[in-house]
């Protein structure tokens, strides 16, 4: 090729790159959660979604795409052009454990990360008029009824699956219990209310959806909106199995153009400022957690590393 044709072409793709991102949004962003309505990831996904769109100045849906614990919506998006118009929202579970624990087609080098957004730690609870009052409670009726009482999850390997696996191998009962997925939280809270399952652990968010009592929360210390739950340490669970947090963030598919992969990463934390998100946060117990695409690349890769341990101690 003639140099001076070589840079022409040069200088067209650049030209052309350079208007794509100038000119991002083209069309409305698909913002995907991996689950069902009525989740966790759903309801704040829906209440994020106006304000992310106000922010890019265009337009932003969301998508439900459940199935294999939040991996059924990855791998989808995993294969989509990285044009910016394709975002999931990914739990730490879909985009850290559950590539590490399954034969999916992504994994750490399958996205180019946005902006966290949540980090909200986990909580083990039962139906308000249970007979349960306390987690020695079902400790107790653990050893008295063996393979009697029922834990929902919404999928093996998924946050709410690692909470119950954590609290219960954590109190030396996890032989004693059984294990019942569903697809996706929403499904399982109304197995819960049906009391076709006896226990669920989620986020703050998913147990103020019902009239649950909270028996352990996954965090260093109390929260103050729960002060007389104890935490998972103070009933003897022991680390890595004591803290667990959802957290949750965009990604796009990997090979995403930098000037749009900032435009998105800016809009995520002109949202998460917004009031109306903010109210939303503030009402739901929300654990706000921004981190713009730089910092949050290098913690996704950070969790993806530290989790393989986790995975290991929860016998997954």
């Amino acid at each position: 090729m003639k140099p001076i044709l070589k840079t022409v072409l040069v200088a067209l793709t650049l030209s052309v790159g350079s208007a794509t991102a100038q000119e991002f949004p083209q069309r409305p962003v698909n913002l995907v959660a991996p689950f069902n309505a009525g989740g966790g990831t759903d309801l704040l996904l829906r209440a994020f979604a106006p304000h992310f769109a106000e922010a890019l100045g265009g337009d932003a849906y969301v998508s439900n795409m459940a199935g294999g614990s939040g991996t059924v919506g990855a791998a989808a998006l995993s294969g989509q052009k990285p044009d910016g118009h394709q975002l999931g929202y990914w739990s730490v579970t879909v985009s850290t454990i559950q590539p590490q624990i399954k034969d999916v087609p992504y994994g750490l080098e399958s996205w180019t990360p946005i902006c966290s957004v949540a980090a909200s730690p986990t909580v083990l609870f039962t139906q308000a008029d249970s007979p349960y009052q306390t987690i020695e409670d079902v400790v107790a009726a653990a050893g008295e009824k063996p393979g009697k009482l029922l834990y929902g999850s919404s999928g093996p390997g998924a946050i709410t699956h690692l909470t119950a696996v954590s609290a219960f191998a954590g109190l030396g009962i996890i032989d004693q219990m059984r294990h019942l997925p569903f697809q996706g939280s929403g499904p399982a809270l109304q197995a819960m209310a049906a009391g076709t399952i006896q226990f669920f652990g989620d986020t703050e968010l998913l147990m103020t959806r019902g009239d649950f009592r909270p028996l352990i929360v996954f965090n260093k210390e109390r929260l103050a909106s729960m002060p007389d739950v104890p935490t998972a340490a103070e009933v003897g669970i022991a680390p890595p199995l004591n803290e667990l947090y959802l957290w949750g963030g965009l990604f796009a598919p990997a090979g995403l153009e930098p000037e749009v992969t900032q435009a998105l990463s800016d809009a995520c934390e002109t949202a998460i400022a917004s009031d109306g998100f903010q109210k939303f946060a503030s009402e739901t117990s929300t654990v706000l957690d921004f981190r713009n695409a730089t910092d949050f690349d290098a913690f996704y890769r950070s969790q993806y590393e530290s989790n393989a341990r986790l995975i290991d101690a929860a016998g997954l």
